[in-house]
């Protein structure tokens, strides 16, 4: 079955949140992922998100739409963890990738380690590009590294990029290559953009102007069902197959 690609884009979060649970709710695939440790089932699309306006004003003050579970002061808490360089027990984590990425450098005569702080980098570019008038889009940061493939929980967090759009406005692209659209998604948004907004885009005199936001899976699992259903009304299976 071919993937479904769906496209979505607004202003208000509970607008969005309400569309995307619809649609992946009734014309999403079915999925059954994970590791041979803990498989998982969902449905899924593979989703381009939006948002500008009074959206990015309410992710970065850490709002979460109607009808999540996922609380809002926890919220807040993930949000701040994105600007944590210090990863501690953990593999990794967002922060520490952003702010303290160790790769490895080579010359003819050595290789050595070396730490990067990737959102201090954007900042710099940015603040070129807004200058010059020149809008890169070379300003790109990643969070996957290739041994990540054999951890145990992988990130879902892959990639993204800072774009000057015209002026000092600023778009951010995000790709995320697994995201949940129950408990997870606005909560990544507000993240991203308050980090970004406060560590990069403010400092070099831009101005957040969207966010576009790419999922190669955006799901909802189906333990989070009677969640989605409680907003957008259940549909019995029949007829969800044929709104395909």
């Amino acid at each position: 079955m071919l993937t479904p690609i769906k496209f979505f884009s607004s202003d208000d979060i509970n607008q969005l949140n309400e569309d995307i649970w619809r649609t992946i709710y009734t014309k999403g695939n079915d999925l059954h992922f994970g590791g041979t440790e803990e498989v998982k089932d969902a449905r899924e699309v593979f989703a381009v998100i939006q948002i500008y306006g009074k959206a990015l004003q309410d992710l970065y003050e850490g709002k979460l739409p109607k009808g999540w579970k996922f609380g809002e002061a926890a919220n807040k808490v993930y949000i701040e963890m994105l600007k944590n360089p210090d990863k501690g027990d953990q593999p990794y984590t967002y922060g520490e990738r952003l702010h303290s990425y160790y790769v490895s450098v080579s010359d003819s005569f050595s290789r050595h380690h070396v730490c990067v702080n990737q959102v201090e980098n954007i900042k710099e570019a940015l603040k070129e590009s807004i200058e010059t008038g020149i809008q890169s889009n070379r300003i790109v940061f990643v969070i996957w590294n290739p041994l990540d493939i054999k951890m145990e929980n992988p990130d879902c967090f892959n990639w993204g990029q800072l774009r000057v759009s015209e002026g000092n406005k600023v778009s951010i692209r995000i790709v995320f290559r697994s995201n949940d659209a129950g408990n997870a998604v606005f909560a990544n948004m507000g993240a991203v953009i308050r980090v970004f907004v406060d560590e990069a885009i403010n400092p070099a005199g831009g101005e957040l102007e969207e966010v576009i936001w790419t999922a190669a899976s955006e799901h909802i699992y189906l333990t989070d069902f009677d969640m989605v259903e409680n907003l957008v009304g259940k549909v019995p299976e029949h007829l969800r197959r044929l709104m395909k």
